[in-house]
């Protein structure tokens, strides 16, 4: 492994696609999925831009598990797809999926992506950007496809971009970690500018 972890580091996420985009940079790292807190921490936040809601949400994720582990450094990291004001969260089922790429197909939406690095629960470090999405008109049998060739009941906007998602986009503007969920590139400069990652010899 030729690059060397020279502090511990501690991705708060469930997120599958967020481990294998670290674990593909050559990270070396431990996973801890954080909590429910930040449900009873969004309806206080709705008033706020969407990059301050996914920052504070990110915040939120992580600053409990950086306190529990005050030798790590801990990445948060928050997502969020919206449509003209109205968020969609994580479908769940077939039929949200359903629902939500019907409105929207044919539609420009955005995708904000934060992520902080915190160390003994406060953050050194953080960083929101946004993607825009214009997604072609797509027919209810395109969409059901889709959605049973993909199963993207956890992914923010029923669609995962690393796959199959990528064939219902007209065009994309912005990074395309974002819309994965991490500011992959970001990160990494600031792990390497603080020291906590650098080459082995």
């Amino acid at each position: 492994m030729p690059l060397l972890a020279n502090k511990p580091l501690i991705l708060a996420s469930g997120s599958v696609v967020r481990q294998q985009m670290l674990a593909a940079a050559g990270l070396k790292f431990s996973i801890r999925s954080p909590g429910h807190e930040e449900e009873a921490v969004k309806p206080t936040i709705r008033h706020l831009p969407l990059s301050e809601q996914a920052l504070r949400l990110a915040d939120v994720k992580a600053a409990p598990i950086s306190r529990a582990q005050p030798e790590a450094l801990v990445i948060g990291a928050d997502q969020i797809c919206s449509l003209d004001g109205e968020i969609f969260s994580k479908p769940g089922t077939f039929e949200h999926a359903a629902e939500q790429l019907r409105r929207l197909s044919g539609k420009t939406h955005t995708q904000t992506c934060a992520a902080v690095l915190l160390e003994r629960g406060e953050p050194i470090w953080t960083y929101a950007a946004q993607a825009r999405l214009t997604m072609r008109n797509l027919s209810d049998e395109e969409i059901e496809a889709y959605i049973r060739a993909d199963t993207p009941l956890a992914a923010c906007g029923a669609y995962k971009i690393e796959s199959l998602g990528r064939h219902l986009f007209a065009s994309i503007e912005g990074d395309q970690d974002v819309i994965k969920g991490l500011p992959l590139i970001p990160l990494l400069a600031e792990l390497h500018k603080i020291g906590a990652i650098g080459w082995s010899k």
